[in-house]
């Protein structure tokens, strides 16, 4: 019987490609395992053809880095400048006012009226008071050598007593009293004046020819209106007419 079995260098077929791809596409489908190797397989290998048979693709982009900032804070060019932050305000202070308290007002207001009443309560009055006819003469009374004789308060000694209101009895008229002190005692010896008599020894001089007859009326001014309590007039202080 003749030997069948394939010589050893015989030449092995080969099976085509597709027909293999054929046959396990139905193996899996029958048996229903592999389907989704079998299928990404599938789609790797048409993805491949594609890019193989499309001649001149698109080179894949290659990501560029964004363009660096300007100098001085600039937009890069084609691209807007973005809106600058609105720059905070600054704050508003209200000026300081210092409020007068109200009783610095009151004050200021009764200052002037204050000054009205002083000048005219103490201003005018001391002026009158130093050029009075009754001061200049108590000046002359203590100076010319009154005081001596009639007392410091008019209260009599070697002359008489001037004092509670025994020189107006004296003297009740003014010009008799001036020349009194114009003519001295000398025409008057012998007489009582102020409970006194005039003898030589105590007369008193004359001081009409060592005063004027202003300071002889100023003299008897004071001694009127300072012992006796008169008013100072003209009725006894005839400088003041």
């Amino acid at each position: 019987m003749p030997d069948r079995s394939p010589p050893e260098d015989a030449a092995v077929t080969e099976i085509p490609e597709h027909l293999l791809r054929r046959s396990k596409e139905r193996r899996a489908a029958l048996s229903g395992e592999g389907a989704t190797e079998e299928a990404s397989a599938t789609a790797t290998e048409q993805a491949r053809a594609t890019v193989t048979e499309t001649p001149g693709a698109a080179a894949p982009v290659r990501a560029t880095a964004p363009p660096a900032a300007q100098p001085g804070g600039a937009a890069p060019p084609g691209r807007p400048p973005a809106p600058e932050a609105p720059a905070a305000p600054e704050p508003r202070f209200r000026p300081t006012r210092v409020k007068t308290p109200v009783w610095a007002a009151s004050l200021l207001v009764l200052l002037p009226l204050w000054g009205i009443v002083y000048l005219g309560a103490f201003g005018s009055r001391a002026k009158v008071a130093v050029n009075s006819p009754v001061t200049a003469g108590g000046a002359i009374y203590n100076s010319a050598g009154c005081a001596g004789c009639h007392g410091a308060a008019g209260q009599g000694g070697v002359g008489p007593q001037l004092a509670n209101g025994a020189v107006l009895k004296q003297w009740p008229q003014v010009q008799d009293h001036i020349n009194w002190v114009k003519t001295g005692g000398a025409t008057h010896i012998g007489e009582t004046i102020g409970g006194v008599v005039v003898t030589a020894a105590n007369a008193m001089p004359g001081f009409g020819s060592t005063l004027t007859n202003a300071q002889v009326a100023d003299v008897v001014c004071y001694e009127r209106v300072n012992f006796g309590g008169a008013a100072a007039d003209s009725s006894n202080c005839p400088a003041t007419a």
